[in-house]
């Protein structure tokens, strides 16, 4: 069987879960006997690859960064701007991209993941080219949460980046019923996609890491870097920096309030909030805000550093990025809008949470982790029953069972 894996949001720059998932299902899925193709941006998750098509930097990213660059991102932020943005960038103007249609008709796929809200409107325009190929989403953008219209900030590039504005109930239908099998990461996005399309399935995350086991030698040598010793108690919180959503800058705050000269703070990954987060974490040398490009093998660097992983979101689908922690036995405090149905069923009663829009609260989480040797133990035992539970081999499993379900129907 062909599976094309699909991520044009990687096309506008984006960094995060949905990149690393496709990266994830284009090598894992190969492993598994399945000829895999890539069609998105060449990502830090993605090697060269003669079975990948990668698309150039387009001038709606070069545009994108050059407004970050001049301090004009507020501006872009906004509501209108955001509008005309996916109206006019997220159209079929917006995601042509050269020879892809020749390249399409030559692999003949039989399977297309898609990973992004953003492959939508491609796909439509080169879906005569696809033949019989069955068409998959995987709901990374959450394009089935709660939002409280169609002009949310957070919902844009579905009601006004995939056809002509319309209302989100609306959207949500042209959007899911396009698809031939939705793969939902948690049981309440798969309450709300099969009222529009009833061919789902529940697929959880796992680890997206490549890297198994921590170096030890490099782990000192980045210790050593980042000036830290063992007599230090960090804090990690790392993944796309993007506060509308991810919203380090309560974490920041929250740990600016700890009076513990040994406590170090390590706020990795990158996107369009970093800037903000240097700045507001530039009058405590003990926050270290670190962008750039991160590999597995320095990710697992961090891991390794961390006395716990603070997860303080707003909303997640179902991240990867607390299972990778809980993966290197790292314990977990996660705000109570990013874990979801199924993990709080699984793990109930064990959870260690937070309200993410309380700065004090998440403070007084902090200090009592790093006083309660008892609260430790327990939470590294929760770290290692979460990883057990949502391993990468279930979950690339779990593809597996999907694709063959197409292949039958097919």
């Amino acid at each position: 069987m062909r599976i094309l894996v699909v991520d044009i949001s990687s096309k506008v720059g984006a960094l995060g879960g949905a990149q690393r998932v496709s990266a994830s299902l284009f090598y894992e899925l190969r492993k598994r006997g399945f000829e895999t193709y890539y069609l998105g941006c060449k990502t830090v998750f993605m090697e060269d690859d003669k079975n990948a098509f990668f698309i150039e930097s387009p001038k709606q990213k070069k545009l994108k960064n050059t407004v970050e660059r001049l301090g004009l991102g507020m501006i872009n932020e906004t509501t209108p701007v955001r509008i005309g943005y996916y109206m006019v960038l997220h159209s079929l103007l917006g995601t042509k991209i050269k020879g892809v249609e020749k390249w399409i008709e030559e692999i003949k796929p039989d399977v297309v993941i898609s990973n992004s809200i953003n492959d939508f409107v491609l796909l439509k325009s080169i879906r005569k080219y696809l033949g019989n190929a069955k068409l998959v989403f995987v709901e990374h953008a959450n394009a089935s949460g709660i939002y409280s219209s169609m002009f949310d900030r957070n919902i844009l590039a579905l009601t006004f980046g995939t056809g002509a504005p319309v209302p989100l109930a609306f959207a949500r239908k042209r959007f899911f019923k396009f698809f031939d099998m939705i793969v939902a990461l948690n049981k309440e996005q798969y309450r709300k996609v099969t009222e529009y399309n009833k061919n789902a399935v529940v697929i959880h995350s796992s680890p997206l890491i490549s890297v198994k086991k921590i170096d030890r030698k490099a782990l000192e040598e980045v210790r050593k870097e980042l000036g830290l010793d063992e007599s230090n108690k960090v804090v990690l919180s790392w993944g796309r920096l993007a506060d509308m959503q991810k919203n380090i800058s309560t974490l920041i705050k929250a740990f600016e309030t700890i009076d513990d000269s040994s406590m170090r703070l390590i706020v990795a990954g990158n996107g369009k909030s970093e800037e903000a987060y240097r700045n507001l974490a530039k009058g405590d040398k003990r926050i270290m805000v670190l962008t750039g490009k991160i590999s597995d093998e320095r990710l697992s660097c961090y891991y390794g550093l961390a006395d716990l992983f603070v997860l303080p979101s707003f909303w997640e689908s179902f991240n990867a990025n607390f299972i990778e922690a809980a993966y290197f036995g790292v314990p977990l405090l996660l705000s109570t809008k990013s874990i979801n149905e199924d993990i709080i069923e699984q793990f109930d009663g064990r959870l260690f949470t937070f309200n993410p829009y309380s700065v004090e609260e998440l403070a007084g989480k902090i200090k009592l982790f790093f006083s309660d040797k008892r609260k430790q133990q327990e939470l590294l035992a929760l770290s290692q029953d979460i990883a057990a539970t949502y391993s990468k081999d279930k979950q690339i499993e779990g593809y597996v069972t999907a694709m063959k379900r197409l292949a039958e129907k097919a």
